[in-house]
């Protein structure tokens, strides 16, 4: 074990741990923004739009994430020139690495996190929404004071779950030119073949990432509860 090789390395290595974080981060919020209406779409059963957000659900639930980053990332460029070629001046589109990365990261936390707000909104008892609307408030005033507050905190376990998954899954995005964690590592290890030293260095890293985002995530969910159920 070359330990003086994992001190050396674990500062090139945190070095591109905003890669790491950037993507997850902006993946999942870009995920949660197509989610809610997704879940609203599905739930409300919209004549068409429900059945097309079903399959897309299943899909890229049912398919391995690396499947879903190449997919994006020979099918998106094509897609925009198909869109495109009719224009004269039209050319081959090539797109950075890193809006390839977050759209398929997007892509994928979207239909996992619109299955967890189905859930957490199924979580909720109907009857203290019933209880609601027979005091005399409104439907939408209801779901905001009664619905919401208790839908977040049962949210919040699913959606660190798939944030965790997403911090992880960025080891993959190697495969289409990002140089993020394991990147790094395997870069570092290809000139001294210490690749156990750095995927170790890179383990500890994911470890004490995913801890603090999993603890502050927690945090705020025994937070709400408090404030919620007080």
């Amino acid at each position: 074990m070359n330990v003086n090789f994992m001190i050396e390395s674990m500062p090139k290595l945190l070095s591109v741990l905003p890669v790491t974080i950037f993507l997850s981060v902006i993946g999942v919020i870009f995920g949660l923004i197509l989610a809610i209406p997704i879940s609203i779409v599905r739930e409300k059963r919209v004549p068409v739009l429900a059945q097309i957000f079903d399959v897309y659900i299943s899909l890229f639930r049912g398919i391995p994430i690396i499947v879903q980053i190449y997919i994006v990332y020979y099918g998106l460029p094509r897609l925009l020139f198909l869109l495109n070629q009719n224009n004269p001046g039209a050319k081959g589109f090539t797109m950075p690495s890193m809006i390839i990365g977050i759209v398929a990261f997007a892509l994928n936390a979207s239909a996992n996190l619109s299955e967890a707000f189905r859930s957490a909104y199924h979580g909720v008892d109907k009857s203290q929404y019933d209880a609601a609307l027979s005091v005399g408030l409104t439907k939408s005033t209801a779901f905001k004071k009664v619905v919401i507050p208790q839908l977040i905190p049962n949210f919040i376990p699913n959606f660190t779950n798939i944030l965790l998954d997403l911090i992880k899954d960025t080891a993959l995005v190697y495969n289409i030119g990002i140089v993020e964690i394991m990147g790094q590592a395997n870069i570092l290890a290809s000139f001294s073949f210490n690749y156990l030293e750095a995927y170790l260095d890179a383990l500890v890293i994911y470890l004490v990432v995913c801890f603090i985002f999993a603890s502050l995530l927690s945090l705020l969910e025994n937070k709400i509860k408090q404030h919620v159920f007080a």
